[in-house]
């Protein structure tokens, strides 16, 4: 009998021992192999894509420039997209400051396209272009104190 309560002394001695050391031991679970599978995930958000840069004007000519101020310029560059696009489409664009009415906003915008804007249309189809690839449009801008015509080129 005392053979069998050595056994069983030892047996829960051993027993003990056993817990005792694995209670020092980490369980093998997800996070043995990847230490961030608990952690929930970062959303990786990429930087906005930079505004578009305004395009420059081919020629902008103030209100009450005189002809032989922006003449040959204008003349000299429409020569020049001519020549690297046959096919190249003039877009005059007639500013004009706010005014304080819608109706004084049109007129205006009637007056400066009648005088400066045909001019400058006129000045694109004598240095060379088709009158079909002269576009006009008016438009007011509040930013502004005086008039303006803006080619661009498409």
């Amino acid at each position: 009998m005392l053979h069998r309560i050595r056994s069983v002394s030892t047996l829960m001695a051993v027993s003990a021992l056993c817990v005792t050391g694995m209670a020092g031991c980490n369980l093998v679970d997800q996070r043995t192999f990847d230490p961030r599978a608990s952690r929930p995930p970062v959303p990786h958000y990429p930087p906005a894509p930079p505004a578009p840069r305004p395009v420059p004007p081919l020629v902008d000519i103030r209100a009450g420039t005189p002809d032989s101020a922006w003449r040959p310029a204008l003349e000299g560059a429409v020569r020049r997209a001519l020549a690297r696009k046959p096919n190249v489409l003039f877009v005059v664009r007639v500013v004009v400051p706010a005014g304080p009415t819608p109706e004084q906003e049109a007129l205006a915008m009637r007056h400066a396209v009648t005088t400066d804007g045909q001019a400058v249309a006129a000045a694109i189809v004598a240095a060379g272009a088709r009158p079909e690839q002269v576009e006009m449009a008016a438009m007011s801008d509040s930013s502004m104190t005086a008039g303006a015509v803006r080619v661009y080129v498409r």
